[in-house]
């Protein structure tokens, strides 16, 4: 077999090597990391939110009012992407949509009494987790990171036409 295909009788460890010089790998690894962090931190907290869903509460509570079509487009996601995501929030409490005083036909997004203490806390908590997540890195690293992670975002978007 070809290309490094499995060898039978192999008598060393396993290895990755193929994958981690592929930076998509490794931001998949992170993120994923990153989810399973999350859903650990906030379950200890008593918040039942995934990480998208916390984007969007904190979304809501910077926007009040903001058209589910305007979130879509905040988040770079089709609106039934949207709609799956924000069912368990409406469905829990956290957030009410209500007729868009502007346009008859959008649906407005608020956060309720709950969705605002709960974005609260996801403010307040999100900054330790990361901390706690990216512990191997020092502020200025974490930083850094930003700053890279935008400029490969936007070298992104440029590659694939701007269509996110």
């Amino acid at each position: 077999m070809k290309g490094g295909a499995h060898r039978q009788g192999r008598s060393g460890p396993e290895t990755r090597q193929s994958l981690d010089g592929l930076t998509g790998y490794r931001l998949r690894r992170l993120q994923g990391l990153f989810v399973s962090h999350w859903g650990r931190w906030f379950r200890d907290l008593d918040v039942a939110v995934t990480p998208v869903q916390g984007g969007i509460l904190l979304l809501i509570g910077e926007n009040a009012g903001l058209t589910q079509v305007a979130l879509a487009r905040l988040l770079n996601v089709e609106a039934p992407t949207l709609q799956q995501t924000l069912a368990p929030l409406i469905e829990a409490g956290l957030v009410k949509r209500t007729r868009s005083q502007h346009d008859g036909r959008a649906f407005a997004l608020h956060l309720t009494e709950g969705g605002r203490e709960t974005a609260e806390l996801i403010a307040a908590e999100s900054r330790r987790h990361e901390a706690d997540l990216l512990s191997g890195l020092s502020q200025k690293e974490r930083c850094e990171l930003l700053v890279l992670l935008e400029k490969a975002l936007a070298s992104g978007e440029a590659a694939i036409g701007g269509e996110n």
